[in-house]
């Protein structure tokens, strides 16, 4: 009787150090992918405010009567 407890706690242990140890594989997979789209996110973001400040430039109405008056010359 008392190997049979014993046998039973060791399996009830390696299955739980091996579950552990998968779940924590997935983790870090995951917690990869979150900062390689959290990188992405933030390249977008600053392409984004770029873009806003040279469209904010371009149509500015000082920029534009500027550029009539090159065109004028």
């Amino acid at each position: 009787m008392f190997k049979i407890k014993i046998i039973i706690i060791l399996l009830i242990f390696s299955s739980l150090l091996f579950g552990t140890s998968i779940i924590k594989n997935e983790n870090r997979k995951i917690e990869k992918n979150i900062y390689q789209f959290n990188k992405k996110i933030s390249q977008k973001e600053k392409n984004l405010n770029e873009s806003q400040l040279d469209f904010s430039y371009l149509t500015s109405p000082s920029m534009i009567e500027k550029k009539i008056e090159n065109l004028d010359i």
